[in-house]
């Protein structure tokens, strides 16, 4: 837990590292309603009428004068120090220390920092029901942008590390799904291991079950699950030789190697009436040995910030009606399911690969939440595909997916023994040993509300001689998101969302516009009179 925070707090300063670049200074008027002791502006520069130049900390105007506080021992405190002042008539001219969005925008558009443009997006999603209050949550503010699924940590000797957002996406009962994650931090300890399941976000998660797959192998490969929850071995992976985005630009630096510098999409100039602005992603070309006839892909990923925050729009508007919509969706599950593959299409991450010239899906890779990078095998059959080079394509909504390394895999399948193993104890934070709606995916749940947590142990084999072993998470479940449930549906929203082709990219694309002109709209300033 502590390291996972920890690397939430460093992603935290390097954004606001960033931001800072985009600071500037911009002259204002001296309004009594922008210089105010409860909301005024942190930094000021204030030039006089005789041409000094004063900078001043969290002044505001009292009576006819502007007024600040002489710092004290403690900077931070700005109700201590010596009360200062000067009258309004001997400034010459005002200055303050903003942001410039318009630089900011340009910023998220070259590194892809989709966490900015949620939170300018954040007020209008709350105001559309998305909300609540979370205990402990991890991504900061739980009231706009969180919407994931339970986490997963294990104990790697000296503190919790996350390890897997499970099941994400899967916001009903009918939706439940087993999901299977790599264990890369775990450290046995003696005869055993220890994980955490938690739920930390403003939602009710309903875990069946919980188990951990120990998995022996040849020392010469690691070991990765589809999306079917399926163990593959990996042997030597081959990076892609080429890779550019739907726009035409080079990102092959950004995807040949797991090394967290991720591609994501430009969220910038999108216009959602152009075809070609509603989709994004990376076609990539790999060199083909002789003969393969399969492979399988490789890929380090997950959801942006954004994703989640279109997901609690969607499930927000449906306002006070929420209750009835989740009751709706566990008494018609075909139709549930029906429905939310329609929407997966969009959003989940499809993949293809070029056959005869054209472009055949081959699967769709699983919503992965922000938390963490998950790693996703599927399977190619290569049998039809001709010539000396695969082509793949993975392609979603716009600002939806951060893809940190794509890779094929050529070699043939090493044999894996697989040991499921059950936890020895299981207890939650109220000290109930809650084994048995884990021991199995029966429809007995254990249910977690925001804060709560149960930690498990596990008894491990020995490692046979000769052998490596990988361990792997597999649980099974699904979440309901708590939005604010506020107002009257959004009817005209929901069906566009249900009818219109294309909906999710183009509603998205067009908040995102939206946001972008808050952003803009946050650095244009009144100039002096």
């Amino acid at each position: 837990m502590r390291h996972f925070r920890a690397k939430v707090a460093l992603t935290g300063v390097l954004i606001l590292t960033l931001l800072e670049a985009c600071m500037h200074w911009s002259s204002k008027s001296l309004d009594p309603e922008r210089f105010t002791a409860q909301d005024g502006p942190d930094r000021v520069r204030v030039t006089l009428e005789d041409g000094r130049q004063l900078s001043l900390q969290h002044p505001f105007i009292s009576d006819d004068s502007l007024v600040w506080r002489q710092p004290g021992p403690d900077p931070a405190d700005t109700l201590q120090g010596e009360r200062k002042g000067i009258p309004l008539s001997q400034i010459k001219k005002v200055e303050v220390h903003e942001l410039d969005a318009v630089a900011t925008a340009a910023l998220v558009a070259g590194i892809g920092v989709t966490i900015a443009i949620v939170a300018a997006e954040a007020k209008h999603i709350g105001s559309s029901g998305g909300g609540g209050t979370s205990n402990g949550c991890a991504c900061g503010d739980c009231n706009t942008d969180c919407a994931s699924c339970p986490f997963v940590y294990s104990w790697n000797g000296a503190g919790w590390q996350l390890e897997s957002g499970t099941f994400g996406g899967a916001i009903a009962r009918p939706l439940a799904r087993t999901e299977v994650d790599n264990l890369a931090s775990v450290r046995p300890l003696g005869v055993g291991l220890r994980l955490k399941l938690t739920n930390e976000l403003d939602e009710t998660d309903y875990v069946d079950a919980l188990s951990v797959l120990a998995v022996d192998h040849d020392s010469g490969v690691s070991v990765a699950a589809d999306g079917a929850g399926r163990p593959h071995s990996l042997g030597p992976l081959t990076a892609p030789d080429r890779a550019r985005d739907f726009r035409g630009h080079d990102v092959l630096a950004r995807v040949r190697a797991a090394d967290g510098w991720n591609w994501e999409s430009s969220p910038a100039g999108r216009d959602p009436a152009i075809a070609a602005d509603l989709r994004d992603g990376i076609e990539l070309t790999f060199l083909r040995p002789a003969g393969a006839s399969a492979a399988r892909l490789v890929v380090d990923g997950n959801n942006t910030r954004w994703a989640e925050a279109m997901m609690r729009a969607f499930v927000g508007a449906h306002g006070r009606a929420t209750q009835a919509w989740y009751d709706s969706l566990d008494a018609f599950p075909e139709r549930t399911r029906k429905l939310f593959a329609m929407l997966a299409q969009q959003a989940f991450l499809s993949v293809a690969i070029q056959i005869g010239g054209q472009w055949e899906q081959q699967g769709l890779l699983t919503e992965a939440s922000p938390e963490i990078v998950k790693r996703r095998v599927l399977p190619l059959d290569l049998s039809r595909v001709t010539g000396d080079t695969v082509r793949i394509r993975l392609e979603s909504v716009p600002s939806f997916w951060l893809i940190d390394c794509v890779a094929l895999d050529f070699s043939p399948e090493r044999p894996l023994t697989v040991t499921e193993l059950s936890a020895t104890t299981a207890v939650d934070g109220r000290g109930r040993d809650v084994r048995e709606p884990l021991a199995a995916a029966d429809g007995r749940f254990l249910t977690l509300e925001p804060g709560e947590y149960a930690e498990l142990r596990f008894q491990t084999p020995g490692v046979p001689p000769g052998f490596r072993r990988t361990y792997l998470v597999r649980s099974t479940g699904w979440y309901r998101i708590h939005p604010r449930e506020l107002g009257e549906p959004d009817v005209a929203f929901l069906q566009r969302v249900l009818t219109e082709p294309l909906a999710v990219s183009r509603i998205s694309i067009a908040r995102m516009n939206a946001a972008l002109r808050k952003m803009e709209l946050a650095a244009q300033v009144r100039r002096p009179t």
